[in-house]
């Protein structure tokens, strides 16, 4: 592990794939029962260079725990850069030195929604919010208060001059 950059709680460091055991078991449950609402690329959609463009763009989010890396955000950038990378490769990390256990689960949350929602731009993105809301319901209401009332998501309509 090279370390690059820190801040605050978190430090940006160039992991091997080899080294990160997988999903944080406190939270593999959740990350596991989005996976199909979530992806719908394929990892051959991306070029090893675009690839690499979009780890370091959204990159792999660990925790150590008794000695080992587990990933508690980044879960589509984990899954595309294993399946599409060699296990040597070395992808960016952000590692998480202070984090609380009760902080696990909202960082999943707030990747496997923030995510698309920060992101989304097209038709399906009302009914995505609806699967991630019935999926998660009050969590992550309470991460992303507006998700209470879906029509507000898109804003207030824009009135002709």
């Amino acid at each position: 592990m090279k370390q690059l950059k820190s801040k605050e709680n978190m430090t940006l460091v160039d992991v091997r794939l080899s080294d990160i055991q997988g999903i944080h078991p406190a939270i593999q449950y959740i990350a596991g029962t989005t996976a199909d609402i979530m992806y719908a690329s394929a990892p051959d959609d991306y070029s090893e260079l675009t690839l690499r463009y979009l780890l370091a763009f959204h990159p792999i989010h660990a925790v150590e725990l008794n000695t080992q890396l587990f990933v508690v955000a980044g879960f589509r950038s984990l899954e595309l850069a294993r399946l599409r990378l060699p296990t040597e490769s070395v992808v960016p990390c952000l590692l998480h030195t202070v984090i609380e256990n009760d902080e696990l689960m909202q960082i999943a949350m707030t990747d496997i929604a923030g995510s698309p929602i920060m992101h989304s731009l097209g038709p399906k993105f009302v009914q995505q919010l609806q699967n991630l809301v019935q999926a998660f319901g009050e969590p992550l209401l309470k991460l992303f208060p507006r998700l209470q009332s879906i029509r507000r998501i898109r804003g207030p309509k824009k009135t002709a001059l």
